[in-house]
This record gives C-alpha cells, sequence and structure tokens, in this order.
C-alpha cells in the first residue's frame, strides 16, 4: 500500500506512518498535563503534531530516534494542518525507505551509473584508467556517490544528486572535447569524475543535509584530494607530474578565490572543468528557481539572491 505524504494530508485524515522527526519535546499544558510536541517530516513538507496526555517516562522511552511510526488524525487549527497523536511507536532500520524522507534525483540512478562506468571504461591513459576503475570497483565508494546530495542547497541538494551532476558534467565533457584538439580529454574527463568525491564524506544525509565534522573541518576539495592520494598509492609507477594534475583539477574547480578555491584554474582543462561545473550547477539552480515558483500568471520569478536578479519563465514558450 502506498504511503501517504504529507502533502497529501486535509483535515480529518487518518495516519499510520513512519515519520522523520525533526523535533520532539515534552511541554506542560495551562492546567499542568503534560503533551508532546513534535515537528514530523518527509520528503514533501513537514507538519507540526501533538499528543496529549504524555508521561515523562514515555517521552524519555522515544530516545533520540530519527524515525518513528505514528498513528493520529489530521485537524484544522487556526487554519493549518496539525495532527494529533494517538499512538507512537519505534520502528524496524529495513522498515525505513530514505528517499520517502529527503528529497531524491528523479533519474533512475543504476542507468545513470551505468552511462557514467561506460565513460569511465572508455579512457585510455592506463594510469587514468587505473586510478578510476580503483575507485569505480570500490563498493563502499560507490554507494556513497549514488547516494550523496551534490549540495546541502545550492545545486542538486536532493540524494543522488552527485551521480547526476557528475554524469552531466561528464556528459559537457564528452561533447566538447572533440571542439578543442588541445584538451587532454583523458585528463578532463578523470577530473570531472573526481572533482567532488569529497561530498561523500563532507556532507550527512542521513536525516537531512548538513555538514559532517570533516566537512567543517576539511571540505570536499581537501578530503577529495587526499582520496585521490589514497588511490594513487597502490597504482605501481603513477607519475607524480601526472598526480599533481589531477590534484590541481579538484582543488581549482571552484575557478575563483572568494568560491572556495585555493587554487586559480592553470591548466586548460583545470579551467574546462571549472566551466562545465559552474554551467551545470547554475543551470539547475535556475531551472529549480523556475519550476518552484508558486505564481504560474507571472511571467518573472521572485528576485533571486543567488543570480541578484529576477528570472524569466516563458523562454520556453517560443521554441
Amino acid at each position: 500500500m502506498p504511503r501517504t505524504f504529507i502533502s497529501q494530508l486535509n483535515g480529518g485524515t487518518t495516519i499510520d506512518e513512519i515519520f522523520l522527526i525533526q523535533n520532539k519535546d515534552l511541554r506542560t499544558t495551562k492546567n499542568g498535563s503534560l503533551y508532546i510536541q513534535a515537528q514530523l517530516s518527509d520528503r514533501t513538507g513537514m507538519i507540526d503534531a501533538r499528543m496529549w496526555d504524555a508521561s515523562n517516562p514515555f517521552f524519555e522511552s522515544l530516545g533520540d530516534d530519527s524515525f518513528l511510526r505514528i498513528k493520529g488524525r489530521t485537524e484544522i487549527y487556526q487554519n493549518k494542518i496539525q495532527l494529533i497523536i494517538k499512538h507512537i511507536s519505534k520502528t524496524n532500520q529495513e522498515d525505513i525507505k530514505l528517499d520517502d524522507y529527503l528529497p531524491s534525483t528523479e533519474q533512475d540512478v543504476n542507468k545513470m551509473f551505468s552511462e557514467l562506468k561506460q565513460i569511465v571504461g572508455s579512457i585510455k591513459q592506463p594510469h587514468l584508467s587505473d586510478l578510476l576503475n580503483l575507485f569505480f570497483s570500490d563498493k563502499d565508494f560507490c554507494k556513497g556517490f549514488c547516494s550523496a546530495p551534490a549540495a546541502v542547497q545550492y545545486h542538486h541538494a536532493f540524494l543522488g544528486g552527485l551521480l547526476e551532476h557528475t554524469l552531466s558534467v561528464a556528459k559537457l565533457g564528452d561533447t566538447i572535447a572533440p571542439l578543442y584538439p588541445e584538451l587532454n580529454r583523458d585528463l578532463l574527463i578523470c577530473g570531472i569524475m573526481l572533482h567532488d568525491i569529497g561530498k561523500i564524506s563532507e556532507l550527512c544525509y542521513e536525516k537531512n543535509f548538513h555538514y559532517s565534522d570533516e566537512g567543517q573541518l576539511i571540505g570536499h576539495l581537501i578530503s577529495g584530494v587526499l582520496m585521490v592520494e589514497e588511490k594513487a598509492k597502490q597504482i605501481e609507477g603513477f607519475p607524480k607530474t601526472l598526480l599533481d594534475l589531477i590534484r590541481h583539477l579538484i582543488l581549482s574547480h571552484h575557478g575563483e578565490y572568494e568560491w572556495g578555491s585555493p587554487k586559480l584554474p592553470m591548466t586548460l582543462e583545470a579551467l574546462t572543468l571549472h566551466y562545465l561545473d559552474n554551467i551545470d550547477a547554475k543551470i539547475h539552480a535556475f531551472n529549480k528557481e523556475i519550476s518552484g515558483d508558486k505564481d504560474p500568471s507571472d511571467n518573472w520569478t521572485k528576485y533571486n539572491r543567488m543570480f541578484e536578479r529576477k528570472l524569466f519563465k516563458k523562454s520556453q514558450d517560443y521554441a
């Protein structure tokens, strides 16, 4: 039976679902009785919830679990839907489908990963091919690479976002390389595949999207370089200058000091990677702003702080 999502709820809906618990508190009413105040969420939104006639032992028994099964009924209070909880219970990890609670790619993950592996397989330079194969034959790495978002909120901020973004940039690189024979195509594609791998450890995505301790202290550029160095040590005779070029691709791909790049792009491949990465991120963010706009009658979005302008929504109408 398909689950009922928060966006589908109306007043008077009976609920028996597992929710992601954003926060919960034990509070006291004016007459001194205890109740639980909570915020529940899934991938479609958030809802306030209350459980009357609670007790401190019951509240403590719930612990710090992120996911709980909630039974209750919705009602309209002050023109807003809230959930009155009748029963709360713990749930088994195997009952939790993470993409029910966090935004997820709309693309087929297996198909995207297969496409990515095909591009990886086209690399002819033996050291670069060996390096990429070490990464993409590592089951733990692949699991994180296919699950991680590419950002907390800027672009591709959803499960599978890192894979979707990397594949898009790789396709751009594959398209542009034949147009510029001066480009080292294999080096460019390798840099594209590895430029954001540090996001796997920089970001947490079990309950919500936020930065890990490693992400705050080190960041994905340095983490990515360290990951590459570890794999390169396993390849006999890996040329130092080639390793430096890959490290430079990762360290410089943000393109500007003020965007967090410790180095500016100083090779043709690094410059190309920066612009291709930026193109994909900007186009995704642009489309997200338009698709999320809530006034279809207006040709323009609200002022967008990232782009520092309003965006015109109707250019496709003139195709």
